[in-house]
C-alpha cells in the first residue's frame, strides 16, 4: 500500500451520516487519517466537522455524488488513498467499484469484486443454495420484459413477493395478492431504466414467517465465526424497524441447521470478510434468502454480543489478518438479549411518507445499556434527497421484558421537534402485547399499523373537543371583527355614527 513509517495510511470515505460517523471514529483511532466525500447538502453534517479532511461533490445529486464510481476513485487516486471504506448503501455492495479499487492499488474494505458478482445477482445465490441441498422459497427465473409477467408459474401460490434482481434496502419490493395484481406491478416495474437492466423476480411471501440474520465473519484461511441471530421481521416498507437478538422465534434444531447452511453457502463462494447471511423461518423450515454484503445498520448488535468494534475487525481481515481465538468455526452464544429500533424522519399516519426541515430542538439522555447513535443535532437539517435516517436506538438486558421496557423508557426520554418523527409510533410499538410476546412476524406492521396508531381516551377526546371549540370561536371572532373593519372602510360610515349620537 502506499502508506509509509513516516506517514498515516489514509481512507476516504465517500459516505454519510451515522456510518460515515462510525468509520471516522472506529479508523482514526487506530491512526488512519480520515478523509471524507461529501455532497453540498450534507455541508453542515457532523461527518464534514469531524474527518481529518473533507473534499466535497459539485452536486447532491446521487448520481454525481454518492454514486459517481469515476469521481470518487479520481479523487481517491489524486489523494493517493490506501483504503476506501464504502459504509452501507450506495456503492458498497458494488462489484464494478470493488474491481477499480483493486485496479488501482487501493484496498477496498469488504469483500473482493468476485464474490460481490456472486452476491448480488440473488437468482444465482439462491442456485448455488439449492445445489448445495439448501431450501429456498419457490420464485421464477429473473424477469426482464414487460411481456415476462405473463409467464409467472402456476406452481407459485400467492401471494408474491416481487424483488429487484440486484440491490437492497427494500426499494423496489412489493406484494401482489393475485396474478393480474401480479402482471400489473410487474409492468409497473419495468418502467424504470435500472429494473429494465437488472431485472426482477417474484417468489411466494410467506406474510407468517420470521426474517432471520446470521452475522458472519470469515478470514484468508477460512475461519468462521458466527454471531447470534438477528430477527428482523417488523419491517415498514421493507426495511428493518425493529430488531432482537436472540430470537425467540427459532428453535435450537433451527438454528443449528441454519449455522450448517450458512457456513456451507459462504465456503462454497470463498467469501472473505464481514456479512449478513438471511433466511425465512416458518414453523420447523427455514428458507435461505440472500446475503448482505456490507456493514449494517444493526451491526451494533452483534458487536455487544462480542464487546468489540466491527469496523476495525472488518479492515483487519481486509489487510490479511486472521480472526482472533477463531480456529475453524467458533459461534458465540449470547449474554444478553438486544434491542435495535430505527428513529426515522417520518409519518406512520400517511403510509411512512419522509419528512425534512430543520430540527429545531433535539434532546436524548443515554447510559451503559442504551445507546442512540445520530449524526444529527439541534439547528441541523433532514434532506429531501436522501433516506430519512435520524439514528438508531439500542438498549440491551439480561431478560427480554426488561430490555423492552428500558427502549420504551429510553424513547421516552428523546424530544425531537421540527420534523415528522416515527418516535410515538415505536413507543406504541414496544408497547404492543403480541411484540411483547415476541409473536413478530414479516408483515407484522401491515396486520397491526391501525392498533399501533393506539386510540385516544376519553380524556384526549374531550380536551381536542375543547381546542377544536376554542378554535372556532377565535375564528369567529377573526371574522366578526374583520367585517367590522370592511364596513368602517364604507363611505359616510362616521357621518351615520355622529347622527346617531346627536339624536
Amino acid at each position: 500500500m502506499k502508506g509509509t513509517p513516516e506517514s498515516k495510511e489514509k481512507v476516504l470515505i465517500p459516505n454519510r451520516g451515522v456510518i460515515a460517523l462510525d468509520i471516522l471514529y472506529s479508523l482514526k483511532s487506530i491512526g488512519l487519517e480520515t478523509i471524507l466525500l461529501y455532497s453540498p447538502a450534507d455541508s453542515l453534517s457532523l461527518p464534514v466537522k469531524l474527518a481529518d479532511r473533507s473534499y466535497k461533490f459539485y452536486s447532491s445529486k446521487l448520481e454525481d455524488s454518492y454514486m459517481d464510481l469515476d469521481t470518487i476513485i479520481e479523487k481517491a487516486i489524486e489523494l493517493g488513498v490506501d483504503y476506501i471504506h464504502p459504509g452501507y448503501g450506495f456503492l458498497s455492495d458494488n462489484p464494478e467499484f470493488s474491481k477499480l479499487c483493486r485496479g488501482n492499488n487501493i484496498g477496498f474494505i469488504g469483500p473482493e469484486y468476485e464474490v460481490l458478482e456472486i452476491v448480488e445477482n440473488k437468482i444465482e445465490l439462491k442456485k448455488i443454495a439449492e445445489n448445495l441441498g439448501i431450501k429456498t422459497l419457490l420464485h421464477s427465473n429473473p424477469i426482464t420484459s414487460p411481456l415476462e409477467s405473463e409467464s409467472i408459474s402456476d406452481d407459485l401460490k400467492f401471494p408474491l413477493i416481487i424483488k429487484p434482481l440486484k440491490g437492497s434496502g427494500g426499494e423496489g419490493i412489493v406484494i401482489a395478492e393475485y396474478r393480474k395484481d401480479a402482471q400489473d406491478k410487474i409492468i409497473e416495474l419495468m418502467k424504470r431504466e435500472k429494473y429494465q437492466k437488472n431485472g426482477i423476480f417474484v417468489e411466494e411471501f410467506l406474510p407468517y414467517s420470521h426474517e432471520i440474520e446470521i452475522p458472519f465473519m470469515r478470514d484468508i484461511k477460512g475461519n468462521i465465526l458466527f454471531l447470534p441471530e438477528i430477527e428482523s421481521s417488523t419491517q415498514r416498507r421493507f426495511q428493518k424497524i425493529f430488531q432482537e437478538s436472540p430470537s425467540v422465534n427459532v428453535s435450537e434444531n433451527i438454528r443449528q441447521s441454519i449455522y450448517e447452511h450458512s457456513k456451507n453457502i459462504i465456503e462454497k463462494i470463498n467469501y472473505i470478510g464481514l456479512g449478513y447471511i438471511e433466511f425465512i423461518v416458518e414453523d420447523d423450515s427455514a428458507y435461505f434468502s440472500e446475503i448482505n454484503p456490507t456493514f449494517q445498520i444493526n451491526t451494533m448488535i452483534p458487536e455487544i454480543h462480542t464487546k468489540s468494534n466491527f469496523i476495525k475487525k472488518q479492515f483487519a481481515i481486509s489487510k490479511g489478518e486472521l480472526l482472533h481465538n477463531v480456529n475453524g468455526v467458533k459461534i458465540v452464544k449470547p449474554d444478553h438479549n438486544i434491542l435495535l429500533v430505527s428513529l426515522m424522519a417520518e409519518n406512520p399516519n400517511n403510509n411512512f411518507q419522509p419528512s425534512s426541515g430543520t430540527i429545531t430542538e433535539f434532546f436524548h439522555y443515554s447510559t451503559l445499556r442504551d445507546v442512540f447513535k445520530t449524526h444529527l443535532y439541534t439547528g441541523s437539517k433532514v434532506p429531501p434527497i436522501y433516506d430519512p435516517y435520524i439514528g438508531k436506538i439500542l438498549t440491551f438486558a439480561q431478560k427480554r421484558e426488561t430490555a423492552i421496557s428500558n427502549m420504551r423508557h429510553f424513547l421516552d426520554n428523546i424530544i425531537i421537534r421540527g420534523i415528522r418523527t416515527n418516535l410515538n409510533f415505536l413507543k406504541n410499538l414496544l408497547d404492543n402485547e403480541s411484540l411483547k410476546q415476541g409473536k413478530t412476524i414479516v408483515d407484522f406492521i401491515n396486520l397491526k399499523h391501525e392498533i399501533l396508531k393506539k386510540s385516544k381516551t376519553e380524556k384526549e377526546i374531550l380536551i381536542a373537543g375543547a381546542l377544536l371549540s376554542a378554535e372556532f370561536h377565535i375564528q369567529n371572532r377573526k371574522e366578526n371583527y374583520k367585517a367590522k373593519l370592511e364596513k368602517m372602510k364604507q363611505p359616510g360610515f362616521f357621518k351615520k355614527i355622529i347622527k346617531r349620537i346627536l339624536r
